[in-house]
């Protein structure tokens, strides 16, 4: 069955987005599993300047799932063109995730990243880099970036926007702005404690949640943001650890379906996750992108 989905101009083999974080650069995923198995691929977050990242410990084994703090660590845009680039995946789409703290910021790296990337993603959502609110909650500056971006790069541009706001509300802002895809979500902000200190066991106290158990809750604001755009093409993201959680992202309007956590702890799954989809379209005879936003249809028939 055909799984390929092309989004503006750009074609995925399959709907499987590895997600920006877990996997780096793909030094050590692309050890297990092969570019062309995937349909996309996206770096860790690049800034303009190397950043160190939070102080350890600054990640955190929680019930079904992971809570993180790492805070962006990367060795800033000139050693990513130069070490980086050189050794990124041929043969899957390549998202370059960007990060920064000014619309500049933004619009110097969408323009220097243009030339090797097929698609950006520009990430207003991490949770562990600001002790204040992510960029997302900040309306004006959210256009700002995004506008800045799309003066920059002829690119398809991808937002990452936070599960901690409204999700809707912050889709019709960055599509005004010029977004073509949004990525529905960053992790969850979110907290553990260690009753034998009575201390958080989290350096910064606070990071974000990622995991399987987080997954209703992405499901239903897919669902709620395909309701509201239903032509606007989402990345769901959250959770997923099998075959049938990416087809449930589908059912809800995700067109492409990000893998974080599961793509760090369990690579060699990944193909057999993509085989899963397979056998399950055929099983339904049906395409992939015709089971995308089905639940907003009345289900299968």
């Amino acid at each position: 069955m055909d799984m390929k989905i092309k989004i503006k101009g750009v074609e995925f083999r399959n709907p499987i987005i590895i997600a920006s974080g877990p996997a780096g650069f793909g030094e050590e995923f692309f050890k297990y599993v092969l570019p062309s198995e995937i349909g996309g691929f996206t770096t860790k977050t690049v800034t303009l300047s190397p950043k160190e990242g939070n102080a350890p410990p600054r990640i955190v084994y929680v019930k079904d799932g992971i809570l993180n703090s790492i805070g962006l660590q990367n060795p800033g845009i000139e050693a990513f063109e130069s070490k980086v680039v050189p050794n990124l995946p041929n043969g899957t789409t390549r998202i370059i995730s960007i990060g920064g703290d000014s619309p500049n910021d933004f619009s110097e790296l969408a323009r220097r990243i243009e030339s090797f990337c097929d698609m950006l993603e520009i990430n207003l959502s991490c949770p562990n880099v600001h002790s204040h609110d992510v960029i997302a909650a900040d309306e004006e500056l959210s256009k700002d970036i995004v506008t800045a971006c799309r003066e920059s790069t002829n690119k398809p541009i991808i937002v990452k926007i936070s599960p901690d706001l409204d999700v809707v509300e912050q889709s019709r802002v960055v599509v005004e702005s010029g977004a073509d895809i949004v990525n529905i979500a960053n992790s969850l902000r979110g907290a553990k404690f260690n009753v034998e200190t009575g201390q958080a066991f989290l350096k910064r106290i606070s990071g974000g949640v990622s995991g399987p158990a987080f997954m209703p809750i992405i499901l239903w604001k897919v669902y709620q943001v395909k309701e509201a755009f239903p032509s606007l093409p989402i990345i769901g993201l959250g959770g997923v650890t099998c075959s049938r959680d990416v087809v449930e992202y589908a059912i809800a309007g995700a067109s492409l379906v990000g893998i974080g956590t599961e793509a760090m702890i369990n690579p060699t799954g990944i193909p057999k996750i993509v085989k899963g989809i397979a056998e399950f379209l055929e099983q339904k005879n049906v395409n992939f992108k015709d089971v995308v936003g089905i639940s907003h249809k009345g289900g299968f028939k």
